[in-house]
């Protein structure tokens, strides 16, 4: 499990991009054509990188910008705690997931077949003749099979 703090944005631009290139802040605003201002406030972590943001370091360093906003959308989470007194949602019979809310199937439980007691007295012979008797199998219509015991 990954525990470290992420880092803002600005400091890994500075870290893996201009440093390693020896660009200047200057060079990197020329380059992406934004103010000096916005280039800076993002190195100094003062500000996080928008679309638009995005969009002129992709072009720049030939990258898409989607890079850019997941490193901004990570370091905004991992700033924003989490609400304890939020209680998750478990609507019955559906799965939240990323796709959505999807409506489980229904369950379907076969019908038991049906049980005859027999009726009257029950005395040796009766239980002796219940004791033995013939075995059916039966198969329900979701493909559960059972041996249930048939009189004779």
């Amino acid at each position: 499990m990954w525990n470290h703090p992420e880092p803002h944005p600005g400091a890994w631009l500075n870290e893996r991009f201009l440093k390693p290139l020896g660009l200047t802040a200057s060079d990197l605003a020329r380059g992406c054509r934004m103010p000096r201002s916005r280039v800076s406030d993002l190195l100094a972590g003062k500000r996080g990188i928008s679309a638009d943001t995005a969009q002129r370091l992709g072009a720049f360093f030939r990258m898409d910008p989607e890079v850019w906003m997941a490193l901004q959308a990570a370091w905004d989470l991992d700033q924003t705690p989490t609400d304890p007194e939020i209680a998750p949602l478990d609507p019955p019979g559906f799965l939240l997931g990323p796709a959505g809310a999807t409506p489980l199937p229904p369950r379907r439980r076969p019908s038991p077949p049906a049980l005859h007691l027999p009726q009257g007295p029950s005395g040796p012979a009766e239980r002796e003749q219940r004791r033995v008797r013939r075995h059916e199998e039966v198969c329900y219509p979701d493909g559960t099979r059972a041996l249930i015991s048939v009189p004779r």
